[in-house]
């Protein structure tokens, strides 16, 4: 049996009186890659801060190479030979690639000797295959560039343990296969890697074996052979979920339509360019691509955030290009931004005051007038319908006065979904919407977005999940540099749509 690089025992960690880590016991081999898996809150995030030293356990014994450690910070981790590659990167987009490794590995040096900074990381790009120019400035990278980055950032540290952070949460399928590859050759050299992820299916692909964390504990670890991705699924939310099932239904007359529209940005580029598609009642449309694209100026010029340049949309038959927010709102459709923190709630406004923004018909919601032109708001049954929609969609908090800030960002998204699909909407335009949601949360969400769908409401579906696209959408298009593709005929062909998200299409077929 391989010796063990990385041994937890016992481990606790309690924030007040939530107890997020609770007497877990962990253990990495040398040579391993060991899935972690688990709900929002089921402790991953902090078990794995508790590792790198961003945290300290109140109870428990960590040990590193056989030998009890307390890793006090992430300095003292980084020189014990762990590294870590968090999901939001920590690079510096103006510098170069061996610039940002040469902050991260030449901490404590006041002098940057560029050639020799270079060679290095040319060593270490040629010695694990992560091919990558030194020169190249971070910011013109993609997103799968910049992982690999990141990854050689904590080579250049001699890291011996790896920690990723969900780490395919952006990428193509294609970035996918390339970064599982370069995983199983540190593996093959010996390196110990922890991979945290809410996919299934790419756990029992890359994984060796599986652990998955509930409510602070280990609720099991079992070997990847041994475990299915129903079993698992099972594991982390304590019952069986089931199956997305999208009947066969004829979709209706076209709710949004969308014809001929450009958008640029700040430098002249059209960030949108001349995109022609309609949205019909009982049907999904989803929009996949990897981030930066257009998708999320295509559906903030829908909702008047972002200005057209030029073409119509169409709500209902109206048109609303360039209509401002507040008034196109007011037709009834549903918005689900990809920001929920600065687009999506005030977080300094309480849960029941976040879940009826944008609400605009209130008649529901007045109970009297003052002096005959003001209207007290009916508190008591916005408290009511508050509180039902918090059960229904299980948003983890003490009440419903508590601040939005209070929540964790699962639960934040959770009361945008709520909000917005309480309303019933003809027209739903999601964007990412199951962020930062847990398996439970993921699944009452689509499960949601489907019976909206059976009621012969339209929904427009922008996400970097492309399992999500792929199981939800009727019609499915592609978006690269602004341009929309339809991909429907290759739903099973998970290689041509990952050679449209990257562009590569023209040179294959």
């Amino acid at each position: 049996m391989a010796s063990l690089a990385l041994e937890l025992h016992g481990i606790s960690k309690a924030f007040g009186n939530n107890l997020a880590v609770d007497t877990v016991d962990f253990t990495l081999e040398r040579g391993e890659i060991h899935a972690l898996l688990g709900e929002n809150g089921a402790g991953k995030s902090t078990l794995m801060n508790l590792i790198y030293g961003l945290y300290q356990p109140d109870a428990g014994e960590m040990l590193i190479d056989g030998k009890s450690r307390i890793v006090d910070s992430p300095k003292t981790a980084i020189d014990l030979g762990l590294g870590m590659v968090h999901q939001h990167f920590m690079l510096v987009p103006s510098l170069s690639v061996a610039e940002n490794i040469s902050l991260y590995a030449g901490r404590g040096k006041f002098r940057f000797r560029r050639t020799e900074a270079e060679e290095n990381v040319q060593q270490l790009s040629t010695r694990y295959g992560l091919s990558i120019s030194p020169q190249v400035q971070v910011g013109q990278l993609s997103v799968g560039l910049q992982q690999r980055v990141e990854i050689l950032k904590a080579l250049s540290a001699e890291a011996r343990i790896l920690i990723l952070d969900e780490p395919t949460a952006v990428l193509s399928p294609q970035e996918i296969t390339e970064l599982f590859t370069i995983l199983r050759r540190l593996k093959s050299d010996g390196h110990a890697i922890v991979f945290i992820s809410h996919k299934l299916k790419e756990a029992m692909e890359i994984s060796d074996r599986i652990t998955v964390l509930r409510r602070g504990k280990r609720v099991g670890t079992t070997a990847v052979d041994d475990t299915s991705p129903t079993h698992l699924a099972q594991q982390m939310v304590g019952h069986q979920l089931p199956e997305i099932q999208r009947s066969e239904q004829t979709p209706g007359d076209p709710i949004l339509e969308i014809r001929n529209l450009i958008a640029i940005d700040h430098d002249g580029r059209r960030i949108v360019d001349g995109t022609s598609f309609d949205v019909r009642a009982g049907e999904i449309v989803g929009i996949a691509g990897i981030d930066g694209n257009g998708q999320i100026e295509l559906v903030e010029t829908i909702v008047g955030l972002h200005r057209a340049q030029s073409g119509t949309v169409r709500f209902n038959g109206r048109a609303i290009t360039n209509l401002p927010t507040s008034k196109s709102r007011q037709l009834g459709y549903g918005y689900i931004p990809e920001d929920r923190q600065t687009e999506g709630l005030i977080l300094s406004f309480t849960i029941a005051e976040n879940l009826v923004l944008n609400v605009h018909r209130l008649k529901g919601y007045r109970s009297k007038l003052l002096k005959g032109w003001a209207a007290f708001l009916d508190l008591k049954r916005i408290d009511a319908d508050s509180a039902e929609l918090i059960q229904r969609y299980d948003v983890r908090t003490t009440h419903t006065h508590a601040p939005a800030r209070s929540l964790s960002g699962g639960n934040q998204q959770k009361v945008v979904i709520a909000r917005e699909l309480s309303q019933e909407p003809q027209l739903l335009l999601a964007v990412n919407p199951t962020r930062g949601l847990d398996i439970g949360a993921a699944d009452y969400t689509h499960q949601q977005f489907l019976e909206q769908r059976r009621k012969q409401r339209a929904i427009l579906l922008i996400s970097t999940e492309l399992d999500e696209v792929l199981a939800l959408s009727d019609r499915i298009f592609v978006m690269y540099r602004g341009r929309l593709t339809e991909a429907t005929a290759f739903r099973d062909d998970l290689s041509k749509i990952g050679l449209l998200m990257t562009g590569n299409w023209q040179n294959e077929w």
